[in-house]
């Protein structure tokens, strides 16, 4: 997530950056649910942008989900990361792409949120990560194929995001059905999220999941590991997933198409 700092300069360097959003989807014309919308907009909100890697990332990951980010996460996501072209879905702050290396790497972004796409894509030109000219940005919602214009990738990321879909883990996990499509045949998809059920929350966990699912930025009361193993095997030949305290990682290639 960004810093402040970088947020600041955010302000300064916009409006020389060339801006190379694609809108997929109008947000008055996307078949968005109500709860995914709401997700989303928390990202609008710029002081959830300033504190999310400190508390999301660092307090709330370490001691409610049992699993710290620089631990497990996070090398997770580096081990995932293909040259060539990468889709990071969901983008957060951008965290995981500014802590790897990304040389070789031609990124393209894909949120439901404009402000996070471009909190994110700053950040990443900022820290030297990405040229602004070769980073896309896609304004999506990510239930929907992507667009016809968008290149084959070599892989892809969804960090922190299924938790937020609405719906059991069917629904959610119907987007593999598209998504494997848009994958190299050697390609590899990955992610992490949080669990709701068959796993032992300690009490902050407890408080944030009731609040999380109250307000809409959550919808995984009934998330588990065995489905979302099912969902992925009906869709990729290669599995790979653990559970690290309350928290999902998975990744998965070879695509059924």
């Amino acid at each position: 997530m960004a810093t402040t700092s970088t947020l600041t300069q955010r302000s300064t360097t916009t409006s020389a950056m060339p801006k190379t959003t694609i809108r997929a989807e109008s947000p008055s014309k996307a078949p968005t649910s109500e709860a995914s919308a709401r997700g989303a907009a928390i990202y609008s909100q710029s002081w959830l942008l300033v504190i999310y890697d400190w508390w999301v990332l660092g307090i709330v990951s370490t001691y409610a989900w049992a699993c710290s980010v620089p631990d497990y996460t996070l090398p997770w996501f580096r081990n995932n990361v293909r040259k060539g072209q990468h889709l990071d879905i969901g983008v957060g702050t951008g965290y995981y792409l500014a802590k790897s290396d990304l040389s070789g790497v031609q990124v393209t972004l894909a949120d439901l949120n404009q402000d996070a796409l471009d909190a994110t894509k700053d950040r990443l030109v900022a820290a030297g990560k990405v040229r602004a000219e070769d980073t896309k940005c896609i304004l999506h919602d990510i239930t929907r194929p992507l667009p016809a214009s968008c290149p084959k990738f070599n892989s892809m990321s969804l960090y922190y995001l299924l938790h937020c879909m609405p719906g059991p883990v069917p629904a959610k996990t119907a987007i593999f059905s598209h998504l494997k499509h848009s994958l190299t045949p050697d390609g590899v998809i990955s992610g992490a999220s949080i669990l709701g059920k068959d796993v032992q929350h300690n009490l902050f966990g407890r408080i944030i999941m009731y609040f999380g699912n109250r307000g809409g930025m959550f919808d995984n009361r009934a998330d588990n590991s065995a489905d979302f193993d099912e969902a992925l095997r009906e869709h990729f030949d290669d599995v790979e997933t653990q559970v690290r305290g309350a928290i999902f990682l998975w990744r998965a290639s070879k695509p059924k198409v």
